[in-house]
């Protein structure tokens, strides 16, 4: 998994708009139909080595599975439609919808995930904090260990 697209190289600027960016074809085995744009990274804009800042849209009956990332904090607000997003706890697996204006926090390390069981697409903003780019934020996909059970 990369989070960066081959064979684009963008210039570096401090100012993107989500539409300037391509879709990520690398991102298709875990997001199947998502329209995903990691806008603000270490390849968009000069001297940044801890915020990716992105762009998604999720189909409706879609999800992106349980995962974590191992060296990232993630936060996800809603703009349109609702998903909902997913934690585990020592508690156990929680589930909050989150319609638009809301806002779901990931502490580093978190298992977590999102599904739009809904039959409206949603979309979102998300941003990950102490790194600058997918692979660097050391993304584990735990749908093997959890499809295996």
């Amino acid at each position: 998994m990369s989070g960066g697209i081959a064979g684009w190289k963008p210039v570096k600027k401090y100012a993107w708009n989500y539409k300037e960016i391509p879709d990520d074809p690398g991102m298709d085995d875990l997001m199947p139909g998502f329209e995903i744009q990691y806008i603000i990274t270490g390849d968009t804009v000069p001297d940044n080595d801890k915020a990716i800042f992105g762009h998604c849209v999720f189909p409706p009956r879609s999800a992106h599975y349980k995962h974590q990332h191992l060296n990232a904090i993630e936060c996800v607000y809603t703009i349109r439609g609702k998903v909902i997003n997913g934690f585990t706890t020592p508690e156990g697996d929680v589930e909050t919808v989150c319609e638009p204006g809301t806002v779901a926090y990931a502490p580093q390390g978190s298992v977590h995930w999102t599904r739009n069981p809904f039959d409206e697409e949603a979309e979102f903003v998300f941003a990950y904090y102490g790194c600058n780019s997918v692979d660097d934020s050391g993304y584990v996909d735990l749908r093997p260990q959890f499809e295996e059970k």
